[in-house]
């Protein structure tokens, strides 16, 4: 295998056989910011949005073809697919993460290192996913609040997932690769050709043939399967500015390392999701029983919810993944006004985008309510619910962008604690103790305040990342910039 120095020897030859490539990604340090961040963001806004509205559309299937206990089987897989996000996240985004800033430094070569290790680092996780889910994934749905009747469904989904999860961690994980290597178009077009079949093989799996859950896996591991392919074509191709090469198919233990430290804070937010989503099943369970609503109907108004909540705040994770290459390249050069203010253009778009969809939500939920097929005794419940749940979303791209930013930088701790306070050290304690206290002081019943702690979550995590910004402020001032490199 040749040596790093041989490999960087060989890469600045390339550099200069290839100056388009290059220039691709060495503009995030000179043309403007606010140019840059809506070229790397409208496309990854419109391709998770559109992957969110495959979320919605697919419950929508779900609901209208198996009813409410279909829903509610993937409420209670929810838990295991976020776990799975979570994998792709920890390699993909920490991967991507220390490729830009290496990319800043002008270490080509170690970028394209990262990008291999990356790619196999997601092979194994998946075998690993594949030992876990045969020795355990029943007990875990039934501690996501599965029961008799919503287990066998929620099994025919999540084992079919599972069989194609390396195709997920292919088409998620290294996609995050194409933006940082200057074709923020390209990351689109896959995310939009999964989508699409998504869809597409969605209605005719669930709906036309019938197949139920069964069928809503297979969608989805069929979109995956697309997705992928498309993914590794641009990594595989003579011309690609990132190429993946075969003496970068290993795994380098400090590389590995670096890898998932970086990428930690957005897996733990990640797996908060899906700690504190069996949590709030086993709550919703628990409270639904006392509830007009009724246990299944708790679970299946939650999967409404999260559909709704998730299309609603994923612009802001569009733009956050936008601007991450970008404040990343400009830390790695040393060109602090620039990343500085990428961060504050990125909040800012973030809540302008998110606060019309918001009003949407609060002057119509009704019109949510409806959409998902749900007996019409849900109704009022869900339009109340989802009010209570995404009460403060126009602040969130603060809370989401802001973490972000510590991970894009390469500080890792910070973004980890972050993410970590939201989504475990708040949530979950407010989660436990709302249905008991609310009730007393406001017109609330123990299951609405179940889904009001989240809000409650969002407001002092958001004040705690405007902490962590402005002592971050002040360590800047003291660092001296570094001139970008001609």
């Amino acid at each position: 295998m040749e040596s790093e120095a041989n490999i960087l020897e060989n890469e600045d030859a390339e550099y200069v056989a290839k100056p388009q490539a290059t220039n691709k990604i060495d503009r995030m340090g000179t043309e403007s910011t606010f140019k840059l961040l809506l070229e790397f963001s409208i496309p990854a806004v419109v391709g998770v949005v559109v992957q969110m509205l495959y979320n919605v559309i697919d419950a929508v299937y779900v609901g209208h073809a198996v009813g409410p206990d279909g829903l509610a089987a993937t409420t209670v897989a929810n838990p295991m697919m976020t776990a799975m996000a979570a994998i792709a996240m920890l390699v993909g985004v920490g991967g991507n993460a220390l490729a830009a800033i290496k990319l800043g430094e002008r270490k080509k070569a170690v970028a394209e290192r990262v990008l291999g290790n990356s790619l196999v680092l997601l092979f194994a996780a998946a075998v690993v996913l594949w030992i876990i889910s045969i020795l355990a994934l029943e007990p875990i749905l039934r501690y996501s609040g599965a029961n008799d009747t919503v287990l066998p469904l929620a099994l025919d989904f999540m084992i079919v997932l599972i069989a194609g999860s390396p195709l997920q961690f292919i088409a998620f994980g290294m996609n995050n690769f194409i933006r940082t290597a200057g074709h923020p178009n390209r990351a689109l077009g896959s995310m939009l050709i999964g989508t699409g079949a998504n869809i597409v093989f969605g209605y005719l799996f669930i709906v036309a043939l019938g197949w139920g859950m069964r069928g809503a896996g297979l969608a989805t591991v069929c979109s995956w399967a697309l997705s992928a392919v498309f993914v590794m074509q641009f990594f595989l191709k003579k011309d690609s500015p990132m190429p993946l090469r075969r003496p970068s198919l290993t795994i380098q233990t400090r590389t590995a390392i670096r890898i998932c430290a970086l990428g930690v804070a957005p897996a733990i937010m990640q797996m908060g999701f899906a700690i504190s989503s069996m949590i709030e099943n086993n709550l919703l369970v628990f409270y639904g029983a006392a509830d007009p609503l009724g246990t299944d109907g708790a679970l299946a108004v939650m999967r409404v919810l999260s559909a709704v909540g998730m299309f609603t705040f994923m612009p802001a994770v569009g733009i956050s993944m936008g601007a991450q290459p970008i404040i990343g390249y400009n830390y790695g050069a040393h060109q602090f006004d620039r990343m500085k203010r990428t961060l504050i253009q990125a909040i800012g778009l973030g809540i302008v985008i998110l606060t019309p969809l918001w009003a949407t939500v609060v002057l119509a939920p009704d019109m949510y309510a409806h959409l998902f097929g749900l007996p019409e005794e849900y109704m009022d419940q869900t339009a109340w619910a989802l009010i209570l749940f995404l009460m403060f979303i126009p602040i969130l791209p603060i809370q989401s962008i802001g973490s972000n930013y510590f991970n894009a930088t390469g500080q890792a701790l910070k973004a980890s604690i972050l993410t970590l306070t939201r989504q475990i050290l708040f949530l979950i304690p407010l989660l436990i103790v709302c249905p008991m206290v609310l009730p007393q002081v406001l017109p609330l019943t123990p299951l609405q305040s179940v889904w009001f702690a989240p809000s409650i979550s969002d407001i002092t995590s958001t004040v705690l990342v405007l902490a962590f910004l402005a002592f971050e402020w002040r360590r800047l001032k003291k660092l001296p910039p570094t001139p970008h490199p001609k």
